[in-house]
Order: structure tokens, then sequence, then C-alpha cells
């Protein structure tokens, strides 16, 4: 039914409500859903917020919002944050080495001139005193902390009970953890990513760290000497107010005696230090200007540099210009540093090598031993090429010539080196007259007379025992060899190169064998280079006991290669290249010293040659015995079986797979050297080092640090994990020192270790 202005009459009825928990319920969920939607219209505005709008009417529309119990899941993802760190710890030792705070701090670059990076600090929660220890990497923590057990608890009588720590790989080694199981120690450990738990060790740090940039940059002290900044500051820091203290320094909570400061000047100031009479002559001057670098843990003294002779000097007998500073720009640093102790009423030599009491004093502390009674001179010009040994005391001196003895003894061995000395010995005479058939039989020369302006080649005798793997002797070898060096280009030889076996190529043909399960041989070419045959005109003297009785004024024209010519390895190969080629063998266009032949569909036979060592594996018996065969009517060969020795590394053929290894060859390198004595490594280099030019560093023999760089690249055919540090060290031959030195040292020791 339509009404007059065309609405409709619309008829209804309400029901009333029967209780008021029903509508209750109706306006809660209507409130928690306005909530949500006002929340979510605010951006996910927080629930403090669109009350404070609502209750204050600061805008116009807005409801009065209710809080709501709901977690809002899009707040979590875009807006969580960290719950808060307690500022107050609620809890604090009661006693001496209760609990012990400790962190590290580093890298720090640059390094210490005795290569420290690292600086490891220990807090006792009771008293507040620290101590602090430099590491050359992380993984001196164990022991450093073993150290600092055992001299805190001996100073105190009490042990400690609690380390905290954060969770750095240093502090959760398995023997970290075994040690402080066994002697009771409890672990707290900080949370992932939470440092601020371990806030007194951290807060430490960075004040620490604060104080000794103060220091260097108020004398422009230069960086590398932050040790010395560092002992100082901890020092002084101990002898500070603390907050956690109530009107006492860490020094008196851990001593029970109020500390005295008197002693304490401005680091990197200058000090004149009175030089004893014992040192010096009657018109030596009396004192000698140093730089103040702290205070000595050993001593009521005064640590002080002398910038000139590299030295640290402990002294009592100093007189302070607190307001003066040295020129470090003008003094030539390098990074050695000399430990002396001054004492004015007796002669005493101390030996800096022994044990200090901690790192602190061995951080500036060098490997030199000082005479205090004696004055330091200058040695003369021409005796600086010469290493006289003063200085070292009779078992430094013993120590040091056995090592030298030692490298000398892998250039000194007891082949005889002339003609004479060698036919005293029936079996160097056996040798030489073995080589001499083998010559002959070769058909390596003609006796004829010396043409009208050519010229003759001398001839020497070399002798060599050579060994097997094992370092058993093997046979006695003397080869004749000429004396090439003679012979000018163009007239007595043109080309000269021969290609070799490259490691690459013999390492892939094992793996090759190894993965098919061929097995691998070796064969040896007795007198290989005998067998080139040369193109031009060469004329060689009679061998020295050797003469032909009355034809002594004639010389041998040679036909084939002799040893020591420069064209021989040329010669050599081009004659097994022709071989192999006439033999259906194919050359690699890889590497031309590897050669394949096939046979049918499925057999192959793969030879490597490396002048006159050959290797080869394959999948047929039968062509094995029909290569040996042919090689031996074709050259005089020695069959050596199974690979197991090839240019020093000792190979192993097993049903499980070919290993190869040069146990032998690294030991000859650690004795060459004189590490035979050192303990091994677990790393060949310290994680984290970044090597230098160095150049203010102390300079070493370049020609030993080539050869040992040249020993270690060897050593990386069988082990290509040293690759990277060989290459790193490999940088530094032109001019290396010291920090080079001792680098280098590192692949070696691990490889005995490994």
């Amino acid at each position: 039914m339509i009404s007059a202005n065309r609405m409709f009459v619309l008829l209804a009825s309400t029901s009333p409500v029967s209780t008021n928990v029903s509508k209750a319920a109706c306006f809660n969920v209507s409130s928690e859903n306005v909530t949500s939607l006002w929340h979510e219209r605010f951006g996910h505005l927080n629930m403090k917020g669109l009350r404070t709008l609502a209750y204050k009417k600061m805008v116009q529309g807005l409801p009065i919002l209710k809080n709501t119990s709901q977690v809002c899941t899009i707040c979590m993802t875009g807006k969580q944050h960290r719950d808060p760190f307690r500022r107050n710890s609620t809890w604090r030792a009661s006693k001496p080495l209760q609990l012990i705070h400790s962190d590290i701090c580093g890298a720090i670059n640059p390094e210490s001139y005795s290569h420290k990076r690292y600086i490891l600090t220990f807090i006792d929660d009771y008293s507040r005193k620290m101590w602090s220890y430099f590491l050359h990497a992380k993984s001196e923590a164990f022991d450093t902390f073993k150290r600092f057990k055992a001299f805190v608890e001996n100073a105190t009588g009490y042990s400690i009970i609690c380390l905290r720590t954060d969770r750095g790989g240093e502090f959760t080694s398995s023997e970290f953890n075994d040690y402080c199981s066994t002697y009771g120690i409890a672990r707290q450990l900080t949370a992932a990513y939470s440092p601020q738990q371990n806030g007194v060790a951290e807060r430490r740090n960075r004040t620490l760290m604060n104080m000794v940039r103060c220091m260097l940059a108020a004398r422009d002290v230069p960086k590398e000497y932050w040790p010395e900044a560092a002992n100082l500051a901890t020092h002084v820091l101990n002898r500070c107010p603390t907050s956690a203290l109530s009107s006492m320094t860490p020094e008196e909570a851990w001593t029970a005696r109020k500390p005295s400061v008197e002693h304490l000047k401005v680091f990197g100031c200058i000090g004149h230090v009175h030089v004893p009479d014992v040192t010096r002559k009657r018109l030596d001057e009396k004192s000698i200007k140093c730089v103040y670098m702290g205070v000595s843990e050993e001593s009521k003294a005064s640590r002080m540099y002398d910038p000139i002779t590299k030295r640290i000097i402990i002294s009592r007998d100093v007189v302070f210009d607190e307001m003066g500073n040295w020129d470090w720009k003008k003094s030539g640093e390098t990074n050695s540093l000399d430990l002396v102790y001054e004492e004015s009423e007796k002669n005493i030599t101390f030996d800096t090598n022994t044990q200090p009491e901690n790192d602190r004093t061995k951080e500036a502390i060098g490997d030199k031993r000082v005479d205090v009674h004696t004055r330091r001179r200058r040695p003369p010009i021409w005796m600086r090429d010469y290493e006289s040994g003063d200085g070292l005391s009779d078992e430094e001196g013993v120590e040091q010539l056995t090592q030298e003895m030692q490298q000398l003894a892998m250039f000194i061995s007891n082949d005889p080196t002339t003609f004479e000395e060698a036919a005293r010995s029936q079996v160097w005479r056996d040798a030489m007259k073995s080589e001499m058939v083998a010559i002959e039989k070769n058909e390596t020369w003609e006796l004829i007379d010396l043409p009208i302006g050519a010229k003759k080649i001398g001839v020497k005798w070399l002798f060599k025992t050579k060994l097997n793997e094992k370092g058993e002797i093997d046979k006695c070898k003397a080869r004749l060899v000429a004396k090439g060096y003679t012979q000018q280009a163009g007239i007595d030889y043109t080309e000269v190169f021969a290609p070799v076996a490259r490691w690459d190529t013999i390492r892939l043909t094992l793996s090759i064998a190894a993965n098919c399960g061929w097995k691998v041989y070796q064969l040896d070419v007795k007198s290989a280079f005998l067998h080139g045959e040369i193109e031009e005109e060469v004329y060689v003297e009679q061998t020295k006991g050797f003469e032909v009785k009355g034809a002594e004024d004639k010389v041998y024209k040679l036909k084939k290669a002799l040893y020591g010519l420069k064209q021989a390895p040329r010669a050599w190969f081009s004659k097994i290249e022709s071989y192999f080629v006439k033999k259906g063998f194919e050359r690699s266009t890889s590497d031309h010293t590897l050669f394949t032949k096939k046979e049918g569909e499925t057999d192959v036979l793969i030879v490597n040659l490396y002048v006159d060592d050959l290797i080869f594996t394959g999948s047929s018996e039968k062509m094995f015995e029909e290569f040996k065969r042919s090689m031996k009517r074709e050259f005089e060969m020695t069959d050596l079986g199974y690979m197991r020795y090839f240019l020093g590394v000792e190979v192993t053929q097993t049903s499980s797979g070919i290993f190869i290894c040069q146990k032998k060859y690294a030991n000859e390198v650690l004795e060459r050297f004189g590490l035979q004595n050192c303990s091994p490594v677990k790393n060949p280099i310290v994680p984290g080092c970044k090597l230098t030019k160095d150049v203010g560093g102390l300079k070493v023999d370049a020609t030993i640090y080539k050869q040992m760089v040249g020993s270690l690249m060897y050593l990386t055919a069988t082990r290509p994990d040293l690759m990277y540090v060989v290459s790193l060290v490999a940088r530094f031959v032109e001019a290396p020192t010291i920090m080079h030195q001792q680098a280098v040292k590192g692949p070696a020791l691990f490889k005995r270790n490994h």
C-alpha cells in the first residue's frame, strides 16, 4: 500500500531483550572491533597514543576506545624491539674472584711492533681491578686464562668461581669448557648478539681504548706503541674511582692498601735516564734522553724507551720533563725493542729470553740479550756482512752454531767432488766405469783429431748418492758432464727449450687412474740425454782417467748429446717425441709431455714424461707389457714397477685409491732451515694476520727467504691448502723482514703437524 507521498507503510514490532548479559556481550564485541579498526586507520599507532587523542579530545570524530588484549601480528612484524637491559646489577660478588668478567678487544690496527693485535681483559667483580694481556690471535685466550688463573689464585688464596664472557669461539672451545669443568668454574655466557649482558667488560674495554687514544695523541706517539699505552692505562684505571665502589679505588679494594700515585708521569714525555758509573767511561755522558712508557710491573722503576738504540730501559734514576715530547718523525723507528735493566750498585746481565711475569711486560721485550755494563759500539763497516756472535751466551752461541751447521749439512755430503777423491773408492770407480760403458754402447762419440779453427769443450765428473723414498741409499751415480757454460750461441748450439710435465697434468693422470681403478707404473731411462742426436759439431776433451793410450791429444766428436750441453734436453725430448709418434701415440696440445694411445673403443694408454722419468697408466695390461718391451728395445730402461716415488713425491696405491704425500721432502725442508725441533702449529698463518711491506722492519737474508718460499711452493704439489699462505709470503721476497720470516715458517710447521 502506497501513501500519498509515494512512501510505503511498514508495520513492525520489537520484542524485548530477555537479559542484560546478551546486551553487554554485544557491546563488548563491537568495542573490540572498533578499537582494532581505528588502530589500523591510524597506521597501527600504539594504543596509548590513540587513547590520548580520544580522552584529551585532540581530534574530532574519534570515539572513546578501550584497551584490547589482542596482539597485533602486523605490529610485531613491523615494530617489535628488544627488551630493555637492566642498568644496575641486582647481584654483586661478596669476595674476590667470585665472578670474573672477561672480553677480547680487537683486532687493533695497526698491530704492535711485536705483532700483537688483541687485548684480553679480566675484571674482578668484587674489586673491579682489571688485568690486560696482549695476544697475537684470539686462539691464545685459553693459555692466557690459565696463566691468569694461576697468578690471581696464588696472590689471593681464593679460587675463581664463575667466569662471564661472550660466546666467542675462543671462550667456548671444547678445551676451554673441559678446563673450566675440571676446576669447577661456572660459566656465564651472553645470549647471541647481546654484548650488554657482559656490560662490565664491554664498558671497561671502551674506557681503556678511549684512554689509550688520548695518551697516544697527546704526545704524538706512534700508534704501534698502543700496548705500552694500554699497560699504563690499565695501571691508572685501577687507581681511578668507579661507581661500583664507594670511596675506594679498585687497587685498594684488591690489596686493602690505599695506593700511591706519586710515581705517575705523562705518557710519552721526555725523561733523562742516568747512566750508571759502571757502564760508562770517565768522559761519557751521564744521562740519555728517553721517552716515558709507563711503570715496571716487576721493579719500583719506570719503563723508558730509547728511540736511538731501540731499547726499553728499566730505571729508577730518571729526571722527567713532562712538558716535552720526542720528535718521532725524525727518529727513524724500526720494529725491534730490547729490554735493559739498569742497576747502579751491581753489574748484572739479564737474559730477556726468560719468561716475564705476564704479557704486559712481554709486549715490548725483544729477542736480543744486552749487556748493561758494556758500552754499545758500532761495528766497523767491513763487519756488516759478517755475523760475529757478540752478545750471545755460550748456550745461545752453541745453539746458533748448531742450527747453522744443520743448514750447511744440507749442502755437504760424503759424495766426492773430484776425480782423484772418487778414484780412491771402488764403489765410485765402478760407477764411473758403468757411465763410460753406457756412453760407448750408445755410440755417443768418435775419437778424431781436433779440426783447425775448432775448439773443444771440457768435461768433468759429478758424483751423487741417490736415496729412495725411505731415505735409504738406492745407488751411487757417476755422471760425465760437459762444461756447457763455455758454449756459444749460434756456434755450439741453437735451440735449447724442452718441455717437462706439469704437476697439474700428473695429478690429473693420477685422478683418472684412481677413478677408473687403474694402476700407475713407472719407468726410468738410463742415461737419457745420451740418446739425443745433435746437429751441431761439438768436440769434447777426453775424460780424465779414461784417456786412450797413444792418442791423448785427440778429442771426441759428439754424435749424440752429452749431459751438460745446452741443447741436450731438447735433443732428448725430440728423440723420445718422435719415437712416441712413430708408435701411434698422440701428443696433447695442452701439455706436450702427455701422450695417449688408443686401441679399439675401450683400451687406452696414458704416458707422462718428465725428462728421463716416465709414468703410465691405462685400461689394458696387454698394452702395458707391449709398451715396456718396445721401450726397452729402443732405450736402456729400468722398470720400477708400481709408481712409488716420483719427483720427491711418495705415492701409495691401494684398493681404496691413490694417495700422494711429501713427508720425506717436508722433513728435509725442516732440517734445511733448522726447524726440525720447533713445535708444530695448528694454522699455517695466524688468523686475521695481514702482511705488509714493513718498510721500517729489520731486514733478513733475502736469499734464505727465497729458498724457504721456493721450498714451500713445491710442497703445494700435494698440499693445495697451503697455496694461499705461500702466495702471500711470496709477495715479499724482494725485501723480507723479520715479520715476513716469522710468517714463512708457519706453513712448514703446519705441514709437520699434518
